[in-house]
């Protein structure tokens, strides 16, 4: 039984690594999607607890609005 056949598998090929390197590859560029907005977010919610209860309340919300923005649940009836 020769073995050598069988060889191109773990010899770290270029064929071989294609689809680890692609699914790694798409999985860092979704990271580093999420990554970005959540950090967008952040940055916004930071912005409205910066505001004044004034600039607020122009805007339609109240402080105790922020937390349900945070979390999403927010709605405006």
């Amino acid at each position: 039984m020769n073995l050598s056949n069988n060889t191109y598998v773990f010899s770290g090929s270029d064929h071989a690594a294609r689809p680890w390197r692609s699914h790694m590859t798409a999985r860092l560029h979704d990271l580093r999607a999420r990554w970005a907005l959540r950090r967008a977010r952040a940055r916004e919610m930071q912005d409205l607890y910066r505001c004044s209860d004034r600039d607020l309340w122009d805007m339609g919300l109240s402080r105790s609005d922020l937390t349900a923005i945070e979390n999403g649940s927010f709605r405006r009836d």
